[in-house]
């Protein structure tokens, strides 16, 4: 019998988690290790702070009770897109233009998530555009995973592939949004 923990002192205790985002998450932590082991500093960085903000824009969206602030969680948001936006400039510095257009690519669809947090009503009164915007992206994100394939850059596509899989099932909720939505009336 598991002893049962007061939800106060355990402020993820609400969220009920399926486990196919429990097994993405574990996934992603193995992905940011991988990396630590077989790449660059700056790709582990990368790795790292987009696991973060992952898990910041998961505990944003499916928790009613948090363990921090909203205000507190826009900052570390904030602090942790300037650590990506450092990584995409590290790239862009020694000519990783592969990395340099899926970073492009991740800041589009990080800029549509900001503008629904932040915004909702803009998102609200221009959804079919927002949600095709989001179709082209992923099309795009799709388009650089086959790239490295191609190339044999087989982490890369790894990775690729996975982040897709899990801002599709964790935060865009590929299964509702691959149903057009329209535009409040």
């Amino acid at each position: 019998m598991k002893p049962n923990i007061p939800s106060m002192l355990n402020p993820f205790s609400a969220l009920q988690y399926p486990k196919s985002k429990l097994l993405i998450l574990a996934l992603l932590t193995l992905n940011a290790g991988i990396y630590a082991v077989v790449d660059t500093l700056t790709s582990t960085i990368d790795a790292v702070t987009w696991l973060i903000l992952l898990v910041i824009y998961e505990l944003e969206t499916n928790s009613n009770s948090l363990p921090l602030s909203e205000a507190m969680l826009h900052r570390i948001r904030t602090g942790l897109i300037a650590v990506i936006v450092g990584v995409f400039f590290s790239y862009l510095r020694g000519s990783e233009w592969l990395d340099v257009c899926n970073s492009l690519l991740w800041f589009a669809l990080i800029a549509v998530m900001e503008l629904e947090v932040r915004r909702p009503d803009i998102v609200m009164r221009h959804a079919s555009l927002c949600w095709l915007l989001t179709l082209a992206i992923f099309a795009g994100l799709i388009a650089m995973a086959g790239i490295w394939l191609w190339q044999q850059a087989w982490l890369d596509a790894y990775d690729a592939v996975l982040w897709i899989t899990a801002f599709g099932l964790i935060e865009v909720d590929i299964f509702h949004f691959l149903q057009r939505k329209q535009p409040a009336v």
